[in-house]
């Protein structure tokens, strides 16, 4: 792995998508996490095989989803995380977005980046000053 790739990511429910189903930016993602860990919200855990069912009308990806997300660490939605949730700004965010940045806030002094491919989720992890990346699409 390049010194400067990550160690650690927080990757959002788009980003885990693409994983699960080929996607333009599915190969970019793949080099880019290399050996690296990774974190995200619990809410990925009904948010992703929902999409990849969505996507592709296959049950096979469901499991793919399901089985993708046990290498991940996820965080606890506790009480606590949607508190902040339902005050995290800006107002544009919607809700699952919401979820997702005051997951990455919780754990921004152990990761390295945070991989998006939502452009509003981006803009606002920004703003909180948190690295985003969102490898084959340049900037969200």
């Amino acid at each position: 792995m390049a010194t400067n790739a990550p160690r650690l990511v927080y990757l959002d429910s788009s980003a885990i998508l693409k994983l699960v189903v080929r996607e333009t930016e599915t190969d970019a993602l793949a080099r880019y996490l290399g050996q690296a860990q990774t974190i995200a919200s619990e809410i990925a855990s009904i948010e992703v095989p929902r999409a990849a069912y969505l996507k592709t009308g296959a049950e096979e990806t469901v499991s793919r989803a399901e089985e993708l997300l046990r290498y991940f660490h996820l965080l606890e939605l506790d009480d606590e995380l949607q508190r902040e949730a339902a005050r995290a700004r800006p107002s544009e965010l919607r809700t699952l977005d919401a979820l997702h940045l005051v997951s990455a806030l919780r754990v921004r002094d152990e990761i390295d980046a945070v991989v998006a491919y939502d452009r509003r989720l981006g803009e606002a992890a920004r703003a909180a000053g948190l690295r985003v990346d969102a490898p084959g699409a340049g900037e969200c």
